[in-house]
């Protein structure tokens, strides 16, 4: 935003850049998704064999897809917001709303990230695997939550950052 200080226009830009990693991260794993699938139906209808682990990687993919792309999809507007409030709101009490509800999103954030990461560590320090013919070390798909957690987080504290040291709108010229 115009008026923030350097500091919170760095970090701006390194939430947009991981963001955006992310988001790529996520186009890949959608790839590499259907690759798997299409090799399960090839096997399956021409070979009478399978890949056993398909529908297993095919789930880590889709979770991974899901929040690695979260930052990228939060900084352009793209999750579900509910605006019956904010859009009747003008000037200070419009600002003071995408605040709280900012800092909530953020609170939520951080514990998620927290909780994920202790999560996976424990998973990694207990050596727990999937009940699966793969055995994949869980800790694998929970660090990729974590990490699209991560990614979430930071861009919910640089908005935050940017709305809260943004200079304030003077009356009438806000964006409706």
């Amino acid at each position: 935003m115009n008026g923030s200080p350097r500091w919170v226009s760095r970090l701006s830009g390194a939430a947009a850049r991981l963001s955006t990693a992310g988001a790529t991260i996520s186009g890949v794993f959608f790839v590499l998704m259907t690759l798997l699938t299409l090799s399960e139906v090839v096997l399956r209808t021409f070979f009478g064999s399978s890949t056993l682990i398909a529908s297993e990687y095919s789930g880590y993919a889709l979770s991974g897809m899901i929040y690695l792309a979260m930052g990228y999809s939060f900084r352009d507007g793209a999750h579900i917001r509910i605006t019956f409030l904010k859009d009747r709101l003008k000037g200070r009490a419009r600002r003071a709303v995408e605040l709280f509800c900012l800092l909530f999103a953020l609170a939520l954030c951080g514990l998620s990230c927290w909780f994920t990461w202790d999560l996976a560590v424990s998973s990694y320090a207990r050596n727990l695997t999937a009940y699966t013919v793969a055995e994949t070390p869980l800790c694998v798909p929970q660090f990729v939550l974590f990490a699209g957690l991560c990614v979430l987080t930071l861009q919910i504290t640089a908005m935050l950052l940017a709305l809260a040291t943004s200079p304030v709108e003077s009356p009438g010229l806000e964006n409706a």
